[in-house]
């Protein structure tokens, strides 16, 4: 069980944010823009392109940590599987590489929940582009498709400890957005054009 969520929290903390700037640029994510090493920095700080590939390798990061522990331990994957989602989040939002200072999980987090509820992550992303399409605001789409998501989770999702993990890696998501929403309350939040 310990091996299974380090690998889990391991997979979820990989950089591709500050890894892909610093192959395309030679320049550090960290000090550049908001400094946050996730796609919408990227986008905004080096190229379309580059942040829209640090968005899917983000979010295939759970994925795999899905895929290879269900490969090798079947019947832990089925037990743990929320488990595995949270410590890959944790990962993202606290790398031990970069001294625990990450991502904000968005990316991971519609990655994982695309492999656990296919059907209601897709409509909520499909939320999130029409939110940030008319707002230019990526984080009031990011936190509103997410709100609405765990809604339906905690509504659907069978199991106390399954509910509980959810509404943890809501809170997290949340508390890493703290600087936004208080920016978006201000109407003083960064846009960004698709």
């Amino acid at each position: 069980m310990f091996l299974i969520l380090t690998f889990a929290y391991l997979m979820g903390s990989i950089p591709f944010g500050k890894l892909i700037t610093k192959f395309l640029t030679n320049k550090d994510i960290t000090k550049t823009g908001s400094g946050n090493i996730g796609a919408t920095n990227v986008y905004r700080s080096v190229s379309k392109k580059a942040g829209i590939t640090v968005l899917l390798l983000d979010g295939i990061k759970p994925i795999c940590a899905f895929l290879i522990i269900y490969y090798l331990f079947p019947e832990h994957y089925l037990k743990y599987k929320y488990l595995i989602f949270l410590f890959s989040i944790i990962g993202h939002i606290f790398p031990i590489w970069l001294y625990f200072k990450g991502g904000k999980g968005v990316a991971c987090f519609f990655g994982a929940n695309l492999f656990l509820t296919p059907i209601p992550t897709i409509l909520a992303m499909i939320l999130w582009f029409f939110t940030v399409k008319i707002t230019k605001l990526s984080s009031l789409g990011a936190l509103l498709s997410i709100f609405l998501l765990t809604i339906y989770q905690l509504i659907f999702i069978y199991g106390n400890l399954e509910k509980g993990i959810v509404f943890i890696i809501f809170l997290l998501i949340f508390f890493k957005h703290s600087s936004n929403i208080k920016r978006l309350i201000k109407g003083e939040e960064n846009k960004i054009n698709l």
